[in-house]
């Protein structure tokens, strides 16, 4: 029984220490794009509000519409 509460314990503990990084895999970022055309070097980037946290993403030869947000081809 107490073999078995460690174990639990330590897979606990592994499970809390590697779940930012396995969050962070998984929801990959991109560049913030620049206001109006975005170029083909960037193939996707994220249009962003401001200094908003929420944002859209844009590809290549779209347009990024910093004040909105938002991104319109």
């Amino acid at each position: 029984m107490r073999r078995f509460s460690l174990l639990f314990a330590l897979l606990g503990l592994f499970f809390l220490a590697t779940e930012p990084a396995l969050s962070a895999i998984k929801f990959r970022r991109f560049p913030h794009c620049p206001e109006g055309t975005v170029p083909a070097s960037l193939k996707t980037c994220e249009c962003h509000a401001g200094t908003s946290g929420r944002y859209h993403f844009c590809h290549a030869g779209n347009s990024c519409d910093t004040h909105t947000g938002k991104c319109h081809k």
